[in-house]
């Protein structure tokens, strides 16, 4: 019985064979698109900056001596309009406010704290003090 079992299995097989071999394959999938090259990444924008101070004035022009229009807190965030002189054209993000800061205080990331400013010291001249007349030693 195992060769008649066998021989059936190869006939069964063959047979299995043969009528895959005659089906016709179907369509074949439409080819894929080509991957697109990628050029330059959008336009995001001007670059954005955080305050590193605790106040910064934010100005007309690009000097002290210029009007102040208002406060700049820390960690306040800008987008860098442009730059001249160590001081940068600046928009508040969030505020319809447009002026100059000094580069020296604004950074690309948030800061943990305030960076302290050194204190503006005044140019006055020294007053010097006489010395006292010194008295004679006895010898």
């Amino acid at each position: 019985m195992t060769l008649k079992n066998a021989l059936a299995g190869v006939a069964l097989c063959a047979m299995v064979l043969s009528l895959f071999a005659c089906v016709e394959p179907g369509p074949m999938p439409p080819p894929s698109p080509p991957p697109e090259a990628e050029g330059p990444p959008p336009s995001e924008g001007p670059p954005l900056y955080f305050v590193n101070v605790s106040s910064l004035a934010l100005r007309t022009g690009p000097t002290t001596s210029s009007q102040m229009i208002t406060t700049l807190h820390f960690n306040e965030q800008v987008a860098l309009l442009g730059t001249d002189g160590g001081w940068g054209r600046v928009q508040v993000v969030g505020r319809s406010l447009s002026g100059w800061a000094y580069m020296r205080y604004l950074q690309p990331v948030p800061a943990n704290r305030p960076r302290s400013v050194p204190s503006r010291r005044r140019s006055t001249p020294k007053k010097e003090t006489p010395k006292p007349a010194s008295t004679p030693k006895a010898m």
